[in-house]
C-alpha cells in the first residue's frame, strides 16, 4: 500500500511514546538516531550530536536574533536543545505532522517555561505558518525522507528563508549506483516500514534545491559515526520474511522490520546518513 501523509501520521501517533521509551535517554527525549564523534562521552551526548552540528550552523548565520524553525520537529528536543544555547533568539517554530507529538512538545515547552519562546504546531511542512523570508534558518532531522514529494518542501524552505539564510538537513540518502535484488529488497523494506517515500540521492536533493534558489554549500557523511547493528544477511532475511507474515496490525511491526532494513542498508552502504547544508541565494 502507497504511503501516504496519513499514514506517516498514524505512524507517529502510534508510536512516539514508544520511540520516547526505548530512545536510549529520558532526559534527551530525542527520538533521531545517535552519532558518536571522537569525543563523545555519553548516550545523551551521542542524541544530542548532530543538534549540536546544526546550532553551529545557526550561529554562523545569526550570532544573534536568529530566527529558526524546525519543521518536523517531532516532541522538541532538537528546538530545546538549541533554543537554549542562542544568544537571545527569537521566537522560534517546532512543526509536526503528528497531533499526539505537538501535545508532547507544547506539554514539554509549558514544563520548561518556553510557551512563549518555543512555539509548537500540528501541520505540513509543505505549508508552514509564517510569513515569507522570515527566517535564517530552517532545519529538519530525518524528516524530508517522510515527504511524499520532497520537492515540496525545498520550494516551502526556500520561500521561508531570508537571502543568505541556511536550509540545514540531516537524513537518509540513496546511494547512486544501481541496486542488486538483495539490495533492493532491503532498501525497499526500509521505505516501507519507516514509511520514507521521500529517500532521494544527493544529486536529487540539489536539483530540487537549485529550482527554487537553494545552492547547496555543505555534503557531510555521517555514516560512520553511527554505531550499526546490521545482522548476518541470512538472519535479518529470516526475520524479515517472519515479521512480514505475521498478523499483528501495530504500526511498531513494520518499524521494527524497517529499522533492522536500514540497518542492512546502511551497512551495504545503500543508504548513506549525511548533513546538507543549502544557502538561499536570491
Amino acid at each position: 500500500m502507497p504511503t501516504t501523509t496519513d499514514s506517516v501520521r498514524t505512524y507517529y501517533d502510534e508510536n512516539t511514546k514508544l520511540f520516547l521509551k526505548f530512545s536510549g535517554h529520558k532526559k534527551a527525549q530525542n527520538i533521531h538516531r545517535t552519532l558518536w564523534m571522537e569525543n563523545t562521552k555519553s548516550i545523551e551526548d551521542a542524541l544530542n550530536t548532530s543538534n549540536a552540528l546544526i546550532l553551529k550552523e545557526i550561529e554562523s548565520v545569526a550570532s544573534e536574533n536568529a530566527h529558526i524553525a524546525d519543521l518536523g520537529c517531532g516532541v522538541g528536543a532538537s528546538l530545546f536543545y538549541i533554543h537554549l544555547r542562542l544568544h537571545n533568539p527569537a521566537p522560534a517554530l517546532g512543526l509536526t505532522l503528528s497531533p499526539v507529538q505537538a501535545r508532547l512538545a507544547q506539554d514539554s515547552a509549558k514544563e520548561l517555561g518556553l510557551q512563549n519562546q518555543i512555539h509548537f504546531a500540528e501541520g505540513e511542512f509543505t505549508s508552514v505558518p509564517l510569513p515569507s523570508e522570515s527566517l535564517n534558518v530552517v532545519y529538519s532531522v530525518e524528516a524530508v525522507c517522510h515527504a511524499i514529494k520532497p520537492e515540496n518542501y525545498f520550494k516551502e524552505a526556500s520561500r521561508l528563508l531570508r537571502k543568505g539564510g541556511k536550509l540545514i538537513l540531516v537524513d537518509d540518502y540513496q546511494a547512486t549506483r544501481s541496486f542488486n535484488s538483495n539490495e533492493q529488497k532491503w532498501f525497499d523494506a526500509f521505505k516501507n516500514g519507516w514509511y520514507v517515500p521521500g529517500v532521494r540521492t544527493v544529486e536529487q536533493s540539489k536539483q530540487f534545491a537549485q529550482a527554487h534558489q537553494l545552492k547547496l554549500i555543505k555534503n557531510d557523511e555521517l555514516t560512520p559515526y553511527l554505531r550499526l547493528r546490521n545482522l548476518p544477511n541470512a538472519i535479518a532475511s529470516a526475520l524479515l520474511f517472519l515479521g512480514e507474515k505475521l498478523p499483528i496490525e501495530h504500526v511498531i511491526v513494520p518499524s521494527m522490520l524497517g529499522s533492522m532494513a536500514l540497518q542492512q542498508c546502511l551497512h551495504m552502504k545503500v543508504v548513506e546518513y549525511r548533513m546538507l547544508i543549502f544557502e538561499k541565494i536570491t
